[in-house]
């Protein structure tokens, strides 16, 4: 059908062109036509502008120039339509010989009205001739016959000529226009006919596989996805439906990964649920201790502040007392005083932590000497609580990046603790390590005191939480101690720990990053 769509443009095509050129042609010989009609009036025009200027009528001399010039131009026109007939003549392979009689023709025009250009220039200015006949019969012969040519005949040849190859191309035209629509019509029943016959033909062969196709498609949109389409041939249909199935297959297994998705959504979504559950039960639990802490903190607060009132008002009712029983009173106030102080720094550190707000100012620190500062500053409450403190240094000093105050803090909450929470005449143990292979510098304090549960450990870092033990052991104390301690560890990039010690008593662990590490001095 393409091959023959394309013969038959081509045909049509080439019979549009002939009648194209047949119809050119033909306006060019109507136009040669048309110029030799309109040369013809013009010299009519002069031979009756030149008679008026023979009898004296005074017309004016400018026409007759201007009627010579246009025939001139005139004939300059018609040489170039006449040459552009020919060429389209010679391309089609036609005889030349009316061209060469055209061109002799307008070629004698041209001489002849040059000729008449001459001789009516010379007209204005003469006087009227005495026989108005005799001038008319010369005036007559001037404009009928140039050069023994007889003008009138050549024009008329001319247009008669003319006409003639006007009357041919319309006729070549027509008979071409035929041809396209014979072709077209031709050519548009054999298309119709033929597609037809395909469109049947097609219609049958491609009912079968467009079938399958719609069966397959149905049970895919009914969510059959273990449907396949078979018995398909290897054509487009057989990949279409090859794709059907490939998709099907693809689909079942998303839909499979899909339900398994949901089913771990669902684990998950009751997990985190189970999670919330469990973080608003510890909230909860959290308020309540906090609560708790509060009620401690006041009762802490107000038992110094009791004792400091009641020693001042007995200092103050006593009439007589020396200077002895003064500074007794004075001394008790002042240790009451410095217990306060301790709660109150216990709670305000604890509220910086809890606001973020524990500053640290790190730098290269010496960790031994700071180690030290502590055990010497703890061996006066160890003497006024009957236990002994001993300080085991490690081989090399340790270099950390930590905040010298800070690292002496949680180090003295940890020593301060074990020493709190010691039996009478028992040793606390303060020693020092580094572990090489990974680069951690580590202080233990062990004491043979009340001991820890293992269970309890994780909440003995707490704010406010206190065991039962602790609690038997020592009525005082916030359970603040651990939590600041943990607070400022986790600002100094290490870990502090707790564990039950083999024998009884407690190991207090506190871990940070070494720099480098030196020779002791």
């Amino acid at each position: 059908m393409g091959s023959l769509a394309v013969a038959l443009g081509a045909m049509a095509w080439w019979v549009a062109r002939e009648a194209d050129h047949r119809v050119l042609r033909g306006r060019l010989a109507a136009d040669l036509q048309a110029g030799l009609l309109e040369l013809s009036t013009e010299k009519l025009r002069l031979q009756t502008w030149s008679l008026e200027m023979l009898m004296g009528a005074a017309p004016d001399p400018t026409i007759g120039e201007a009627i010579t010039g246009s025939m001139i131009e005139r004939i300059a026109a018609l040489r170039a339509t006449s040459d552009t007939a020919e060429r389209l003549d010679r391309a089609r392979g036609k005889d030349p010989a009316q061209h060469a009689r055209r061109r002799a023709a307008l070629a004698t025009l041209q001489e002849a009205v040059l000729s008449l250009r001459a001789q009516v220039a010379a007209l204005p200015g003469q006087l009227p001739p005495h026989d108005l006949l005799a001038a008319w019969g010369r005036l007559d012969a001037l404009f009928s016959t140039a050069e023994a040519t007889d003008l009138r005949q050549i024009l008329r040849a001319g247009i008669r000529a003319e006409a003639a190859s006007v009357a041919e191309e319309r006729v070549a035209a027509d008979a071409s226009l035929r041809r396209v629509r014979v072709i077209v019509a031709a050519g548009t029943a054999t298309l119709v006919t033929l597609a037809l016959a395909l469109a049947l033909l097609f219609t049958a062969a491609l009912r079968r596989p467009v079938q399958r196709l719609r069966d397959g498609a149905a049970a895919l949109a009914q969510g059959d996805l273990d449907h396949r389409i078979g018995g398909m041939a290897e054509d487009e249909f057989g990949e279409l439906a090859a794709c059907m199935n490939r998709m099907s297959a693809d689909l079942a297994r998303s839909h499979a990964a899909e339900r398994a998705l949901r089913a771990g959504l669902e684990r998950e979504v009751a997990s985190r649920t189970q999670d919330l559950s469990h973080a608003l039960d510890e909230l909860a639990q959290a308020e309540t201790q906090r609560r708790q802490l509060l009620a401690d903190i006041g009762h802490e607060l107000r038992t110094p502040a009791t004792v400091i009132r009641g020693e001042v008002e007995v200092a103050l009712r006593a009439r007589s007392m020396d200077e002895a029983g003064h500074r007794e009173v004075l001394a008790r106030i002042r240790e009451t005083a410095l217990e306060l102080g301790v709660l109150v720094e216990d709670v305000l550190v604890l509220a910086s932590a809890e606001a973020a707000a524990l500053s640290v100012d790190l730098s290269e620190v010496q960790a031994g000497p700071q180690v030290l500062a502590v055990v010497q500053a703890g061996r006066v409450k160890a003497r006024d609580r009957s236990v002994a403190l001993r300080h085991i240094p490690a081989r090399e000093n340790a270099i950390l990046l930590a905040d010298a105050g800070r690292l002496r803090q949680v180090a003295g909450i940890l020593v301060d603790n074990a020493m709190r929470y010691g039996r009478t005449g028992s040793e606390v143990v303060v020693s020092e390590t580094i572990d090489h292979a990974t680069a951690t510098w580590r202080l233990e304090v062990l004491d043979r005191g009340i001991g820890v549960e293992a269970e309890e450990v994780p909440r003995l870092f707490e704010r406010g939480y206190r065991s039962a033990a602790a609690r038997e052991h020592r009525a005082d104390g916030t359970g603040l101690g651990l939590a600041i301690a943990r607070a400022l560890t986790d600002r100094l990039g290490g870990e502090v720990t707790l564990a039950p010690r083999e024998g009884g008593g407690t190991v207090a662990r506190l871990s940070l990053p070494v720099i480098r590490h030196e020779a002791a001095a």
